[in-house]
């Protein structure tokens, strides 16, 4: 046999051995394999709408938790506004006894001193309501009346609830509720002359308007 035959068999990447092995890899599936290039298109496809919806999904998530938490906080609101709206009420009773004449005066529906149904002021039976001694039963009672007034308020404060403010200020309808307007020398057109309601705001939300007489 001639030199240049045993040099040809002995070659080992042959053209037969390359076919074999091409044969081989395509019949296995290995990584050598050729992919079809609108099969890898397709595969792209898919991971893109994949994502998409992905993406979508995450979207939807995150509005929902907004509207929840939108939601939640409205209802908290509408909630303090039905419990506190009725206690305003009780606020405005306790103003009337202690700055109006209820206290300061005594009762229009209930004895005086020196009324004929009570003990006259200086009675033996009665006590004496300028007794030098302490003070008469009016004070301690408008005393006690306007310290469960003040710790009223102090809840409500802590609560959010906060007076509006009225006087020197102009008429703000998204405020103030007018309820007369008159014409006044010392104030100028627009300006709140009296309060006649308290108003109040929860946060940055209005819990009742003010009721106000406003210049003309």
């Amino acid at each position: 046999m001639s030199k240049k035959s045993k040099k040809a068999k002995a070659t080992p990447g042959s053209v037969e051995e390359t076919v074999s092995k091409s044969e081989v890899s395509q019949k296995d599936g290995l990584p050598g394999a050729d992919v079809d290039g609108s099969e890898l298109d397709a595969l792209k496809g898919e991971v893109e709408e994949l994502n998409a919806k992905w993406l979508r999904a995450l979207a939807d998530l995150e509005n929902y938790k907004k509207r929840v938490q939108r939601e939640r906080l409205q209802w908290d609101r509408s909630a303090r506004e039905e419990v506190l709206i009725p206690i305003l009420e009780v606020i405005d009773n306790f103003e009337r006894a202690i700055y109006g004449d209820v206290l300061a005066n005594g009762d229009a529906n209930g004895p005086n001193d020196g009324d004929a149904n009570g003990p006259v002021s200086g009675d033996a039976n009665g006590r004496d309501a300028g007794d030098a001694n302490g003070p008469n039963d009016g004070d301690a009672l408008r005393d006690g009346v306007e310290l469960i007034f003040r710790h009223f308020l102090d809840v409500l404060e802590k609560g959010g609830v906060t007076p509006i403010e009225t006087e020197g200020r102009d008429f703000d309808p998204n405020l103030h509720e007018a309820v007369g307007h008159v014409e006044s020398d010392g104030h100028k057109t627009n300006q709140i002359i009296q309060e006649m309601r308290k108003g109040y705001m929860l946060g940055d939300r209005l819990l009742r308007p003010a009721r106000v007489v406003v210049a003309k």
